[in-house]
């Protein structure tokens, strides 16, 4: 449903995901609302871009700026934590929840932001994110693995979760079975959606610190929470949970047998990884959206490519 300048998707139980309009557009990045009480929290804040279409949302919602306790980060990869500066501007009770991995990159973004235009390159930094705001070092907790955040009723676990990133954590709110997953349980755009809320789910390698086991186990891990749904920032949630993770593992697996058979040269790369996606598309009974779901996948296929070269040329591929 379109309400004024957002989508506003309604999970029920205190729920709602606020499309960010990553990019200008629709359908790939996720803010997460969870609301209890007179108390409220925020899961990713994108980029700076979508702090307008998330006051709108919480306008529409009834939801005062002032209740909001936390602005929780998976990670601090920029389509998660670009925003998160902006949005502490915005929120002037809330602290910033991140990785202890993170959290000084938070307080000082310089060289995360370096980092960013390596990969990306300055020009597409300059015009994804903008200026990224540090947060001050007194507004920052950094939990521990297991250690839980409270709003109103709810109880958000805070869970290490390794293998995209060091620095990644996920959240596990118990009451609702609901768990939020950054990139730790893979991606899927809505058009990757063969039934409500049953998706096919593509592995996320992106630079620098992939790691297979770490990822694989993690992907375990969520499966022995036994989450009933789990939402992802790249886009929506899902519930076919134990099918996913089987998935996944697959093509964690897959992933390192194409870095390793390529030789982390990137040509050789991109073939096989297109190669891989499209048999996906083909498997899942979606070529009449291939090419919907190849333009969703464009950013994400250049992202594994470079990060399955820089696994693989750091001897983790030898």
């Amino acid at each position: 449903m379109l309400w004024r300048i957002v989508m506003i998707y309604d999970y029920k139980n205190g729920i709602y995901g606020i499309d960010a309009h990553y990019d200008g557009g629709e359908g790939a990045v996720m803010v997460y609302l969870l609301k209890s009480g007179d108390e409220a929290a925020l899961v990713e804040t994108a980029h700076n871009g979508s702090v307008p279409h998330v006051l709108a949302a919480m306008a529409e919602l009834g939801v005062p700026r002032e209740s909001v306790k936390y602005v929780c980060v998976t990670h601090v990869h920029l389509d998660h934590a670009g925003g998160a500066g902006s949005y502490m501007r915005e929120f002037p009770n809330a602290r910033l929840v991140v990785h202890p991995r993170g959290a000084r990159h938070m307080i000082d973004p310089a060289k995360l932001v370096e980092g960013v235009r390596e990969v990306y390159g300055p020009e597409a930094t300059a015009r994804l994110y903008g200026e990224i705001i540090p947060v001050p070092a007194e507004r920052v907790l950094a939990p521990q693995d297991g250690e839980t955040l409270e709003i109103g009723d709810m109880r958000l676990e805070c869970i290490d979760a390794p293998g995209h990133a060091k620095h990644h954590m996920m959240f596990f709110e118990r009451a609702t079975s609901s768990l939020f997953s950054g990139d730790a349980f893979g991606i899927s755009y809505k058009c990757m959606e063969t039934d409500p809320h049953r998706r096919w789910v593509i592995v996320t390698a992106s630079p620098v610190q992939f790691d297979p086991e770490a990822m694989k186990a993690t992907i375990d891990h969520i499966v022995a929470l036994a989450p009933e749904t789990v939402y992802l920032t790249h886009f929506g949630c899902l519930t076919n949970v134990g099918e996913a993770a089987a998935s996944l593992k697959a093509g964690v697996d897959k992933y390192v047998e194409i870095a390793l058979a390529s030789r982390g040269e990137r040509e050789e790369l991109s073939r096989r990884l297109k190669e891989l996606y499209s048999a996906n598309i083909t498997a899942h009974g979606l070529d009449s959206r291939r090419a919907e779901i190849e333009r969703a996948n464009g950013w994400d296929l250049e992202l594994n490519i470079q990060g399955l070269a820089c696994w693989y040329a750091h001897g983790r591929g030898k």
